[in-house]
């Protein structure tokens, strides 16, 4: 590793909101094309429709 590399910033973690539950997750998981979730909600996203919360 060069002196750069180790002082330079490091990226903002991707965030996306879950499907479910509508908080900002910073490990999305895309369960359906646009659909994104928290890791705790996939099973829950699954098994409902588009857009309808439990």
């Amino acid at each position: 590793m060069t002196l750069e590399g180790l002082l330079a910033q490091t990226p903002e973690p991707v965030t996306a909101h879950c499907c479910v539950c509508g908080r900002a997750t910073t490990a999305p998981v895309e369960v359906r094309p646009g659909h994104t979730t928290c890791p705790e909600h996939i099973t829950d996203a699954l098994t409902t429709a588009p857009g309808v919360n439990p």
